[in-house]
């Protein structure tokens, strides 16, 4: 907006001075590889595109693309985006940078990156001709803080590792600067957990989380109690304001409860915690995905004896308990070219690739066989519901041998044929591989599973309901798709292959899902 004002009076002011002639400001419009060339009166040009005057009539051209010719050409650099980000602390000072470095490469844009204290920084970028193209600066400073600055107009783009709160919607909305309510207003980045860690030498590998709560609450202060060796319980936490200590917090100590957390050391990063836990053996801490380095990662385990490790293809799967989700949540107003440039990159192949390089979880499919996934086979025989026999579970072996499981993973709420906006995504991604030919000759099987409530014959049957409709919903995404060059199946297998307890409702909502192989 300053911009816009500023060139109309840069506009006015020629006027004045050329009041009574006729200012013609002729320029040529270039094709990259010269092919196409347009010449004409310069009538407007606002950073993306032109609007000029030519024997055609007046014509709007993108400046992506074109190269201007003339002495009268605009100074691109004047229209350089300048774009602004703060939000959760993990992603702002190590996943972002990463990325735009990534996406520059993709670009043929040069980036530099300048340090702006302990929490900041910024980049500038390029293009090929040295021309400006963006100035992007970041803060670390908090998933409040960050939608805070977005209502405020502060920044565009707020970094977040929590969906809003109804008063942060309510503040958004007052000021008119985004919808955070609205599905649009997000896109999902990257894929997180909270995570445990010990140093490789604590013999324990498990915790639940009665223990876990236990442990940070001063009830169990010997890992002797815990079938570990025996030594004090040296707790590490996480400073008060962090994302990670509100999510423990919120997962452990929610109010009404009537526990609070013990004393502990608090530390600043996810790097603090992994070299104190390297160094001393009886030390536990959590950190995020991207944290864990060296140290041990703890599984979580239910009450009925079924765990789940951090990995990640369990967090992407949605299989492990404590997972978090990272978005970025935008305006409602237009954002520039760049940074809408930018959006769409990180929903790219590439930009997973570089996610999952820089030590997170990015949203593309990871493929597990079913040789890799003993624990669950063995959970199967040992915890599926009491109807089930040993026919079925033979069965369960017999389909999934030799398949591999994607960690598209779609899930639902009690008696529900409803998927949820991760799902709605993997049914985009899948549609998109069928139409790429990725399945050509093989079998992509849907497979559906519930929890535990009710008949095992009714949790068939509303397993291979799901099962359907998800088949459905990806065949009608795959408009361009040749379905005849694969064969899709369905199957409803009920109670069988339970990934979490039933005795919780976060486990049997775990519990009820369509999963897809690939044989």
């Amino acid at each position: 907006m300053i911009r816009f004002y500023r060139r109309l009076l840069l506009m006015f002011v020629g006027c004045l001075a050329f009041a009574g002639t006729v200012l013609a400001q002729n320029i040529t419009l270039n094709s990259a590889d010269g092919s196409v060339r347009l010449e004409g009166e310069l009538l407007d040009f606002d950073g993306e595109t032109y609007r000029i005057h030519t024997r055609f009539g007046e014509l709007t051209v993108n400046a992506e693309g074109v190269i201007c010719a003339g002495q009268d050409c605009p100074e691109a650099g004047q229209y350089a985006a300048d774009i602004m980000l703060s939000g959760t602390q993990p992603v702002m000072r190590s996943l972002l940078p990463g990325l735009i470095e990534d996406f520059g490469f993709q670009t043929g844009q040069t980036t530099l990156r300048r340090k702006d204290g302990p929490l900041g920084w910024t980049y500038f970028i390029a293009d090929a001709a040295r021309v400006p193209v963006a100035r992007v600066q970041g803060k670390a400073v908090g998933t409040a803080d960050g939608f805070s600055e977005l209502s405020a107009g502060v920044v565009d783009m707020a970094v977040a590792a929590r969906a809003p709160t109804r008063a942060e919607i309510r503040v958004a909305k007052s000021t008119g600067s985004a919808d955070l309510s609205s599905r649009f207003a997000s896109q999902v980045l990257a894929i997180d957990g909270l995570i445990f860690v010990v140093s490789p030498r604590n013999p324990v590998s498990t915790l639940t989380r009665e223990q876990i709560t236990g442990i940070y609450a001063g009830k169990i202060v010997n890992w002797a109690e815990l079938g570990g060796a025996d030594g004090p319980i040296k707790l590490l936490s996480r400073n008060g304001a962090g994302d990670l200590a509100r999510d423990f917090n919120a997962m452990f100590f929610a109010a009404g409860q009537g526990l609070k957390p013990a004393p502990s050391i608090a530390l600043a990063s996810d790097d603090e915690v992994s070299a104190v836990v390297m160094r001393d053996p009886f030390a536990i801490g959590y950190t995020g995905f991207s944290g864990v380095k060296n140290a041990k990662a703890l599984a979580i385990g239910g009450a009925c004896g079924i765990s789940q490790n951090p990995t990640a293809f369990t967090l992407s799967a949605g299989d492990y308990p404590l997972s978090r989700v990272f978005y970025l949540y935008l305006p409602d107003r237009r954002l520039p070219i760049f940074a809408r440039n930018f959006l769409a990159f990180l929903d790219s192949d590439a930009a997973q690739a570089s996610i999952a390089d820089l030590g997170f979880v990015g949203q593309g499919l990871y493929g597990l066989p079913l040789s890799g996934q003993q624990d669950r086979v063995a959970n199967a025989i040992a915890f599926s519901g009491d109807e089930v026999t040993l026919a079925e579970l033979q069965d369960f072996v017999g389909k999934f041998t030799g398949a591999k499981r994607l960690s598209a993973t779609f899930r639902f709420n009690d008696g529900s044929t409803n998927i949820d906006a991760r799902s709605r995504r993997n049914i985009r991604v899948l549609a998109e591989m069928i139409e790429l030919g990725d399945f050509d000759g093989k079998k992509l099987i849907f497979a559906g599973f519930s929890d535990a409530n009710g008949s095992a014959a009714g949790n068939r049957k509303i397993s291979r309901q799901r099962a359907v409709a998800v088949a459905k919903l990806v065949k009608a995404a795959a408009t361009r798709a040749d379905l005849g060059r694969l064969e899709i199946q369905t199957l409803g297998m009920g109670e069988v292959s339970p990934l979490a307890c039933n005795d919780t409702e976060q486990g049997r909502e775990t519990n009820r899902r369509v999963e897809v192989w690939v044989k």
